[in-house]
């Protein structure tokens, strides 16, 4: 289940002068792809193996979209750009998915604020459908924002459990930590600019497990990018 694991000593001089402070972190970076955490189920065994292995060191844990999404969203969005009225209903089930998973993992009194952001993504979703069958056009740069949905959704449901479970955890964006040019779909990473965000960043969590989406990035003027397909596994080397 889980693809990907790292035990990461890091230490950074230049960093530590900067910060003023004697900057040693150890870190463990885990990676989960679209079939572990495709549903409730899934989810929760995920949970279980962070509990496990997260006093060994500080924790990143880096997720991919729930199994399909992405298909779906770049589905949607086609169907939009062809003027098909079917990508309301995929986007629907799509959301019922999401919501389903959400009531299933997450104590009730703990389900009311992560619902509200749910929705409020599939309303942004839904806006960003209704302007590509306006225009019936689909650019690269739309596609990324679509698909990026996926890993954000995903990541804020694997959170909310890790909450629940009692662990100090929160998300941190990757779109503020990883910099790309603006080739979308296959952006570029800037390595000098995001070697310095995550040093920074890192450097002053106070979490003990961070979620990180995977495969999404944001470009110099903060538009979303995307590493390619398979891109979750790319972001979890960069951290």
């Amino acid at each position: 289940m889980c693809s990907e694991l790292w035990i990461i000593p890091q230490t950074s001089a230049s960093l530590s002068s900067q910060l003023n402070v004697d900057l040693q972190i150890n870190m463990q970076v885990l990676k989960f792809g679209g079939s572990s955490v495709t549903n409730a189920e899934n989810i929760g065994k995920v949970a279980s193996i962070i509990l496990e292995r997260k006093d060994k060191a500080k924790t990143i844990v880096v997720v991919s979209a729930l199994g399909g999404t992405t298909d779906i969203l770049l589905d949607c969005a086609k169907l939009a750009s062809e003027e098909n009225e079917v990508y309301q209903t995929k986007l629907t089930s799509l959301e019922e998915r999401h919501i389903k998973c959400i009531q299933d993992l997450i104590p009730i009194n703990s389900q009311s604020r992560l619902l509200s952001d749910i929705k409020t993504h599939f309303n942004e979703l839904e806006d960003i459908c209704k302007g590509i069958f306006l225009l019936g056009e689909l650019s690269a740069a739309t596609k990324d924002r679509m698909v990026s949905f996926g890993e954000l959704l995903s990541s804020k449901i694997v959170t909310a459990k890790f909450e629940s479970l009692g662990m100090n955890a929160g998300m941190a964006d990757a779109r503020n930590l990883i910099i790309t040019n603006s080739h979308f779909t296959n952006a570029i990473v800037n390595f000098s600019v995001t070697n310095a965000l995550i040093e920074q960043y890192f450097a002053q969590n106070k979490f003990d497990v961070t979620v990180v989406p995977g495969f999404i990035a944001s470009d110099a003027n903060g538009k979303t990018t995307t590493l390619g397909r398979g891109g979750s596994d790319y972001t979890a080397a960069i951290l």
